[in-house]
């Protein structure tokens, strides 16, 4: 079943694969994690990266227990400098932009480990790492990643994103689903068409937050408003609702959503796996697997 994970995230060769989670807690280094190893098993090492910070063994803020990133031999890695392993696991062959732990280091691993990643601070920064460990291996390149930082991807027909949700996002299957529900339709917003675009436009400088929404709403409806790529919308819940609903709401640059995952258990709820995963995949249109379960929706 999990297999079918594997299949689905990189059809149509797909050079990059980001997992993202809608809040903390739902499973995204877990299957980021999995996508690894049923990469590896299938002979596939590629190359690893995070756009925040991954891989230690507590969380910084709650001291809970985190997953561990383990770096295989022959795995191409980018991370911060500061978060070389201590043993000499690493090769390390090409040295890059600024992060906040210190310039990111293009490294090999030549034995297994278990490793923190990082990533730089700027989209741009992002991009210039994404493409240069693109250049070190022809085999995909799995990024650890985070919902409000996948702009650098947008517009990339070989890059493919991972939605992870779950019981840390709602103590309800109902509330799980809404939210993921919500995620993926503002992150799959359709791309600019011009030749179908309505009479009048609006073009959204910067973020489409509450205040612009609500001037947007106090007007006349239908126009269509493009923003530079779905991550620029920062409104949620029923005020997305009724933008999406009065407007035609479309991107410059569109983010390509291939699948999402579910966790169904939190400090706060533990819920039916298997019922999880269908709602979430019924919500969203998407393949959807728990990965723990080693099942699909």
């Amino acid at each position: 079943m999990m297999d079918a994970l594997l299949d689905t995230v990189l059809a149509d060769g797909v050079r990059t694969v980001v997992v993202v989670g809608t809040a903390k807690n739902v499973g995204k280094t877990v299957t980021f994690n999995a996508l690894r190893a049923l990469a590896l098993r299938r002979g596939i090492v590629g190359a690893i990266t995070s756009i925040g910070r991954d891989g230690e063994a507590a969380d910084a803020l709650d001291g809970a227990r985190k997953p561990r990133v383990r770096v295989e031999a022959g795995t191409f890695v980018a991370l911060p400098r500061d978060l070389l392993p201590r043993s000499p696991a690493l090769r390390i062959l090409d040295l890059g932009g600024p992060s906040a732990l210190g310039p990111m280091v293009f490294a090999r691993a030549h034995v297994a480990a278990d490793c923190e990643i990082g990533g730089p601070p700027t989209a741009r920064g992002v991009r210039a790492t994404i493409d240069r460990l693109c250049e070190l291996t022809a085999e995909p390149t799995f990024v650890d990643g985070a919902i409000d930082r996948v702009a650098p991807l947008s517009g990339g027909t070989a890059e493919a994103i991972v939605l992870a949700t779950g019981a840390a996002s709602g103590t309800s299957i109902e509330a799980v689903t809404a939210v993921a529900r919500s995620t993926i339709r503002r992150l799959t917003l359709p791309g600019r068409d011009r030749l179908r675009e309505r009479s009048r436009r609006i073009i959204v400088e910067g973020a489409l937050d509450a205040h612009d929404a609500l001037e947007l709403l106090a007007g006349e409806p239908g126009a269509t408003v493009v923003v530079a790529d779905p991550t620029r919308v920062a409104v949620r819940g029923k005020l997305l609702e009724r933008i999406m609903s009065a407007f035609d709401l479309r991107c410059e640059r569109p983010l390509r959503v291939v699948a999402c995952t579910t966790c169904a258990f939190s400090p706060a709820a533990i819920l039916d796996p298997r019922a999880l995963a269908r709602a979430v995949g019924a919500a969203t249109g998407l393949p959807t697997f728990d990965v723990l379960a080693g099942l699909r929706g």
